[in-house]
């Protein structure tokens, strides 16, 4: 039954079902992707996934987590000791190197968080922690360099972050549908702009 304690032999297997999941969720879309095709990708059948999941939601829920979590991974190596603004600037360069570089996706959190936004709670809460993470790294950042001297003691980082994080996901959005970079250069721009006007 779902919940209880597991094997290391079956966490592996619950582990690699959700490892599965969340590459084709990513690759096509959750709507997209049945659970057989989960399972035949992980190797799995169904008295596994039965075994390890209510259903497809609960499914859904714990490979957003997961691909949230690699995501989250990837920015703290990026902003976890960023505290200048040049940094900061060389940080989101290299984001939107590696944006372009993927074939301009979307956002890896966005995307998913717009398909289970009304349909899957506990998937929205899983994004929602993602989105919390990434701006809490942002806002970590603008802390570091407020209390640095270069940012306005009176720079309220979190609010700084929030509107930064917004323009990364705006800019990804016009240049996911666009298949521009263009746009996401600009927003990105337009949000250090934010930050540029709280110099000391």
């Amino acid at each position: 039954m779902p919940g209880e304690p597991m094997t290391r032999r079956g966490r592996a297997s619950r582990e690699r079902i959700v490892e599965r999941a969340a590459e084709l969720f990513a690759e096509r879309g959750i709507a997209s992707v049945s659970v057989d095709e989960v399972l035949a990708a992980a190797g799995a059948g169904k008295g596994q996934f039965y075994h390890y999941f209510r259903g497809r939601d609960e499914l859904a829920a714990a490979a957003v987590g997961f691909r949230c979590g690699q995501v989250v991974a990837g920015l703290t190596e990026a902003l976890g000791g960023v505290s200048s603004l040049a940094g900061l600037e060389q940080a989101l360069a290299g984001f939107m190197t590696g944006f372009e570089q993927s074939g301009i996706p979307g956002c890896p959190i966005g995307t998913l968080a717009t398909e289970v936004a009304g349909r899957n709670e506990d998937a929205r809460l899983q994004a929602a922690a993602g989105f919390d993470a990434w701006e809490r790294l942002l806002a970590g950042a603008l802390e570091r360099m407020r209390q640095r001297g270069e940012l306005r003691a009176d720079t309220a980082p979190a609010v700084l972050a929030t509107g930064l994080l917004a323009s990364i996901e705006g800019g990804m959005v016009l240049s996911q549908v666009r298949k521009d970079m263009a746009p996401l250069r600009i927003a990105v721009d337009a949000g250090l702009g934010q930050v540029r006007a709280h110099l000391a």
